[in-house]
């Protein structure tokens, strides 16, 4: 492999952090106001709870399943830990939601990978019926709204560290580092590459010894957790639970997690560009923002991003394929 071809799939293969640089400079020229730190801090806190689903989806596409679920599993996870330690379970110490809403999110990711693994139901369908039961059964028990969250959700979705006289939500720090050590995992790890592996190739991977149903379980069971976190951190910094949290959400996850380079195909994509992906999504949601674009036209431009993420994963895929026969 050359120079040239070295370079063209380097940039193929991080393209999505060139897009958000390109996007930061424009907006900071042609934008009053974009250029500060206030606002810089804002999008990296805004975007913590979509790149918690993107993290997710990401481990899903990884292993060539989808997890369509993930945005009521965003919502309901959080919820019924709230719920149990102020309303349904008296006397059980409030940090616990916490350790609830997880266990919730990795209950249902777990339900979802026997469904596609015992049940040989297509992950789409499988995980588009959990998608429309979960966001009911929410609706029935959470039908007006927490108002009052426990104090280590609200800590973690909410309390600052202070750099002077800049503050930085703790989220920034706490979802960055999740994507930094999830990124580890798949790429040193034995599951890493067993799940790469899965992906890439199921029936090679069984020949090879893998327990590909262990790694899709597992899957799931990673993106249940991830949603769930995702919605503590979003109901920490809104100080409530709400039954629309993450509603139609998941198509932004779908495009934040393709634009950040995981193939759809499965095998492909690096963790750690994902969080680009999601980064994207907020920056371009701030620059409509600033530009006072209609809210009647976000939905399209919503569906264009997504369409421009499926080109540029078929771009990248061709320039890749073109540099590895160089």
């Amino acid at each position: 492999m050359n120079g040239s071809s070295k370079l063209a799939r380097l940039v193929a293969d991080n393209f999505i952090w060139v897009l958000v640089i390109v996007f930061l400079v424009v907006a900071s020229i042609t934008l009053p106001r974009f250029f500060t730190s206030t606002n810089f801090i804002n999008m990296l806190y805004h975007s913590a709870a979509i790149s918690m689903m993107i993290l997710g989806m990401s481990f899903c596409l990884l292993a060539n399943k989808m997890d369509l679920s993930i945005e009521s599993t965003f919502a309901i996870a959080p919820a019924i830990g709230v719920l149990v330690v102020t309303k349904w379970v008296p006397g059980v110490p409030p940090s616990m939601s916490v350790l609830i809403a997880l266990a919730v999110g990795a209950g249902i990711g777990l339900i979802n990978g026997i469904l596609v693994v015992k049940l040989k139901i297509n992950s789409f369908l499988a995980t588009l019926a959990m998608l429309i039961i979960l966001r009911g059964l929410l609706v029935y028990i959470l039908p007006q709204g927490i108002w009052d969250v426990p104090a280590l959700i609200n800590f973690l979705g909410s309390a600052n560290m202070a750099f002077g006289e800049i503050k930085i939500p703790i989220a920034i720090p706490i979802y960055i580092l999740l994507f930094i050590f999830a990124g580890f995992v798949v790429s040193n790890t034995s599951f890493g590459k067993n799940l790469i592996a899965v992906g890439s190739n199921p029936v090679a991977a069984f020949i090879a010894g893998i327990n590909i149903e262990r790694i899709y379980i597992l899957v799931f069971v990673i993106s249940g957790v991830f949603a769930a976190f995702g919605g503590i951190l979003l109901g920490g910094r809104i100080g409530s639970m709400l039954n629309g949290m993450g509603e139609g959400d998941i198509l932004l996850v779908f495009a934040g997690t393709v634009l950040g380079g995981i193939s759809l195909d499965g095998g492909k994509g690096k963790i750690t560009n994902a969080l680009g992906g999601a980064l994207l999504l907020t920056i371009i949601s701030t620059i409509l923002n600033f530009s006072g674009v209609s809210p009647f036209i976000i939905k399209a431009i919503q569906g264009l991003i997504l369409l421009a993420a499926m080109i540029m994963s078929n771009f990248s895929n061709v320039v890749t394929g073109r540099a590895s026969r160089a």
